[in-house]
């Protein structure tokens, strides 16, 4: 079980500042050029990626557009509970987020926190204080692109502050679809309740 192989994350997803880990040694500039120009590096990298995806209960649909469902209709209720009521996942999510900005991957970080967001907006799962603290404050702050970040943060506080919106699976997949057609996810948010 992943849980109890604590250094998978750290040697998976490598990232420029030290960890929580005493062994894990940060990225240096020329590794991380190197490591994004070899395609079975970021091949690898992804296929890690997908690998956490399947203990935390969700499953990479579209590794173009980083489009994310649940990992099986019956299998994804237990880990989702697991990742709620470990926080110390929260850590290891944001490890990798970064690692994936860091290696030319960041497109799959969008897919993950909307993903996230529309399972606590629409359905009620992955709503904890714990999961949503750090997803406001911290993962949604992973992402470089300066406008996805400032549109991403402005869905998260407008599923937070209006009760009456829900961000909901057909928004995820056309803010998704929107940026691989137009090059940015920014797009108009309507209500929706359904």
């Amino acid at each position: 079980m992943l849980s109890v192989i604590w250094p998978f994350t750290w040697s998976r997803f490598p990232i420029r500042e030290y960890g929580m880990n005493y062994e894990s040694q940060p990225l240096q500039w020329h590794e991380i050029e190197s490591m994004r120009n070899e395609a079975s590096i970021t091949s690898r990298v992804v296929q890690s990626y997908r690998l956490m995806l399947d203990f935390y209960g969700m499953r990479l649909e579209s590794e173009e557009t980083g489009l994310l469902s649940r990992s099986s209709p019956s299998g994804f209720a237990p880990r989702y509970a697991n990742l709620v009521r470990s926080g110390h996942n929260n850590l290891r999510i944001s490890r990798i987020l970064k690692c994936l900005s860091e290696l030319g991957l960041e497109r799959l970080n969008a897919g993950f926190l909307l993903h996230v967001l529309n399972e606590q907006s629409e359905h009620g799962y992955l709503s904890s204080s714990m999961i949503e603290s750090s997803m406001d404050r911290w993962w949604a702050n992973c992402l470089r692109n300066e406008e996805e970040r400032s549109w991403i943060a402005s869905v998260i506080q407008k599923v937070r502050r209006d009760e009456g919106f829900v961000w909901s699976r057909e928004m995820y997949e056309k803010a998704l679809e929107r940026r691989r057609i137009s090059g940015g996810l920014d797009g108009p948010l309507s209500r929706s309740t359904s």
